[in-house]
């Protein structure tokens, strides 16, 4: 139960979300990251936008299917992991391109995960997020 662990949840999660032009997420690993049907919202904009864990899965499938969402890549910048017992939090700073990765200045926001030990491994209970925009700038300490 230790935060490396978490860190190894964490990286599998962004990476098996990430995949380039003509290949496919590892949209199941995702989902075994995941305990009971997950929760996760999105606050980017206006009204938050939740899922389960299929419901964001199914959104990003027909996403792929309808060719809107031809690329994802999304890469962590910056962690801190809080520990208690069978609980743990993730404050995760992100960047994300729907095209190409490696240009500058990518967008970027936060996400916070939350996880529990269960069956002698972490697990992804729910997480939320909000992309960086002109009125909330991260923190610079988040970004060092």
């Amino acid at each position: 139960m230790n935060a490396r662990a978490v860190d190894y949840i964490t990286e599998d999660f962004y990476e098996s979300l990430s995949f380039q032009d003509a290949e496919q997420p590892d949209l199941e690993t995702v989902r075994g990251l995941f305990y009971a049907d997950g929760l996760l919202v999105n606050n980017s904009s206006g009204k938050p936008v939740t899922f389960t864990t299929e419901t964001f899965l199914q959104t990003l499938e027909a996403q792929i299917a309808d060719g809107t969402l031809k690329q994802f890549m999304q890469r962590e910048l910056f962690s801190k992991t809080d520990i208690f017992g069978k609980v743990a939090q993730r404050l995760s700073v992100y960047e994300y391109s729907f095209a190409d990765h490696e240009i500058e200045n990518l967008p970027r926001g936060i996400n916070y995960i939350q996880y529990v030990w269960v069956d002698d491994s972490w697990k992804i209970t729910s997480m939320a997020w909000s992309d960086e925009n002109e009125n909330y700038q991260i923190p610079a300490e988040f970004l060092s």
